[in-house]
């Protein structure tokens, strides 16, 4: 599991509050808040780190989710804009609650796997020639592997 990741109060943190509000947008999107769905949004309220889909199905436990129900969850969450998914490198994502109006990326070690948050997000000039092209809905998933000041020291 990577560390080093936090979002501040904003986005990660803050539990019941958070979770209250996901659900919210959850219901005004018209998706269905299961009691699946509703734990998988506290686990990620109370999480102040992104999580893995099998670290989301261990505190869920298998009784009230399979990972198939997680995944599709996760994937209506993220259309909605509930959910934001982060890819790393190897295919791997993790998950974290959005806080619904800030849209962000991260810089992730490749060596111990810390990930910090890039509060920029100037993707205007890309988006700008997707749209000069005709395309329309616009989205993007953008993460940045480097090596961490710790890795490379020492």
């Amino acid at each position: 599991m990577p560390s080093g990741h936090h979002h501040g109060d904003d986005c990660c943190g803050g539990g019941q509050d958070r979770a209250e509000r996901a659900l919210a947008r959850a219901r005004a999107a018209g998706l269905r808040v299961t009691e699946a769905r509703r734990s998988l949004v506290r686990i990620l309220a109370q999480s102040k780190l992104p999580l893995a889909v099998e670290e989301i199905h261990r505190k869920v436990g298998r009784q009230r989710a399979d990972r198939v129900t997680l995944y599709r969850s996760l994937d209506a969450f993220e259309r909605a804009g509930i959910v934001q998914r982060h890819t790393l490198e190897k295919g791997r994502s993790l998950y974290a609650l959005t806080s619904g109006a800030h849209h962000h990326h991260h810089v992730v070690c490749r060596r111990c796997g810390a990930i910090e948050r890039l509060a920029e997000c100037d993707t205007a000039a890309v988006e700008a020639a997707a749209r000069a092209r005709g395309f329309a809905d616009l989205s993007h998933v953008l993460e940045i592997q480097g090596v961490c000041p710790r890795c490379a020291h020492g």
